[in-house]
């Protein structure tokens, strides 16, 4: 591949996961409204299970199939590439179908002595397709990336997010009068139609691919293939270590699935009530926090290239000038965010979803905008130094210390809802710092006081602005155009005093210009 291709490649790609993350972020607000925090309880219990078995079945199959066809294509194997799609094809079906229906025959366990909440029975239900579907639309898009042909992926990524959310919104709405367990139900089935939307768009192009590959491989035969099961094999042997490696995070939330309600009910909450604090923890707080990080995610992933490259040619100064901009950007971006949710955490819960109460967790884990900010700007770095087990290790380390603490003080009734707000905001805080001490004992980089110090001056200029605008204006106005007023001047008051005190070449906008004129 090119440096030309590669760096189309990845921009579209990344244009369109933004995109999708945009769309996937927003749609919870109005669903949030629309069935409550008991409703996105009962919704958020469906979604670990189906990622666990997603993950397990078919992450690492984009990576190993576009590998596997690119070498094909290098050899001019024709039949190879038909091949590796077949095989792929025939593998996922067989496994998508098995884990579609083990959750059938395992709902009505799995929610009830697991989750313990049998309202997620029909949410289980209505999402177990989706591993299917997903399954065969992996192969799709591996095997186009392998012909460097990222458009089929980036359109179908767009698509599949569309449908989904238009489906949840719609599919929620009609369902709402038969009760809340049916209109989460009918939310997850969103991702069966997203799946199916997805996968349509990319059986298009595969049909219509004469318009799409080059002429040469829409036709004939051609070069030495492998065996389908030497090609069965090698598809296994480079996708089980992905998917192994993506097993985390669905990991967690399985646990806090099933380790949240029930402590909650053990510490006197009542089924209902402890889906509803759930709901309010996972379906409100967390969608708020994660979505500066959806910035930081981008950044990330422009690092991996560029200190890649640096690291190559043992450019130790580019390389801590970049460490430096990642870091001051992912500071820049999320501190403000994380002083404006805990300041406005209430307002904002309500202005969004229509839950003040959502406020509460919210305030407590707006912080974790910080570290999570660092934990993926620095994973960036650290895979771009060719250290990718790090930030794996760190975050299980993180993770081990979230768990330790959600089941402990979620079990309190002094903390209730609290206890995982905390465990999330320590256990992001601990794989952070991990991470930077890693970062540093690998490249002697240090975190200076010069690449904090200036947003956090502009972010504390911004609370002071932010506590004394509210405390006027919702006296004057109605609290929901206060909020709005307050979010709006606070920004406004940051960007600006960041702007006069953040000047010259090392300025948090120059360093991110050079970091993504490298990527191109």
């Amino acid at each position: 591949m090119t440096k030309g291709a590669l760096a189309k490649g990845a921009v579209i790609l990344s244009i369109a996961g933004f995109i999708s993350k945009i769309i996937g972020a927003g749609y919870r607000i109005p669903l949030f409204r629309l069935i409550g925090a008991e409703g996105m309880g009962i919704y958020q219990m469906a979604y670990p299970l189906y990622t666990l078995l997603l993950t397990i079945s078919s992450a690492g199959i984009p990576v190993a199939v576009s590998k596997l066809v690119a070498e094909r294509v290098v050899l001019n194997d024709r039949q190879g590439t038909r091949d590796i799609l077949l095989v792929s094809l025939v593998m996922l079906s067989l496994i998508g179908a098995l884990c579609t229906t083990a959750l059938y025959i395992l709902a009505g366990f799995l929610s009830r002595e697991v989750l313990k909440d049998e309202r997620a029975y029909y949410s289980i239900v209505a999402i177990a397709p989706a591993v299917f579907f997903v399954g065969l639309m992996s192969v799709f898009r591996g095997y186009f990336q392998g012909f460097q042909q990222m458009y089929p992926t980036a359109i179908s990524q767009i698509i599949e997010q569309a449908v989904r959310v238009a489906t949840v919104l719609i599919g929620a709405y009609l369902f709402l009068p038969r009760g809340i367990e049916y209109a989460a139900a009918a939310a997850t089935s969103g991702a069966v139609a997203g799946a199916v939307a997805g996968l349509g768009v990319l059986l298009v192009c595969y049909v219509w691919k004469s318009a799409i590959l080059p002429p040469v491989w829409t036709k004939g035969m051609g070069g030495k293939s492998l065996s389908l099961l030497m090609t069965g094999y090698r598809i296994l042997a480079l996708s089980l270590p992905i998917s192994f490696g993506g097993l985390v995070l669905p990991m967690v939330q399985i646990l806090d699935a099933v380790t949240v309600p029930l402590r909650l009910q053990q510490a006197g909450y009542s089924v209902a009530k402890a889906a509803e604090l759930y709901g309010e923890l996972t379906g409100g707080a967390v969608t708020l926090v994660n979505v500066p990080t959806i910035f930081t995610l981008a950044l990330a992933t422009s690092l991996v290239p560029v200190i890649s490259e640096l690291h190559a040619r043992k450019n130790k100064f580019q390389i801590y000038r970049n460490v430096n901009a990642a870091v001051k950007a992912a500071v820049s971006i999320c501190l403000p965010a994380a002083v404006g949710l805990y300041l406005l955490a209430e307002p904002i819960a309500d202005l969004l979803f229509n839950c003040p109460e959502a406020g509460i967790p919210l305030s407590i884990l707006a912080p974790a905008a910080v570290f999570l900010g660092l934990h993926q700007t620095t994973s960036g770095v650290l895979q771009g130094l060719g250290r990718t087990h790090l930030p794996v290790k760190n975050l299980l380390v993180g993770v081990v210390v979230k768990l330790g603490l959600n089941y402990y003080l979620t079990g309190l009734p002094v903390f209730g809802i609290k206890g995982p707000a905390l465990g999330t905001l320590a256990g992001f805080c601990v794989s952070s710092v991990l991470n930077l001490a890693d970062l540093h004992r690998v490249t002697d980089w240090r975190l200076s006081r010069q690449v904090l110090s200036k947003p956090a001056v502009a972010a504390t200029i911004m609370a002071v602005g932010v506590y004394l605008t509210f405390g006027f204006l919702k006296l004057t106005y109605n609290m929901h155009l206060a909020t709005v007023l307050t979010v709006l001047f606070g920004a406004g008051i940051y960007f600006v005093v960041l702007a006069l005190i953040d000047r010259g070449s090392d300025s948090t906008i120059m360093l991110l210009v050079n970091v993504f004129r490298k990527r191109s």
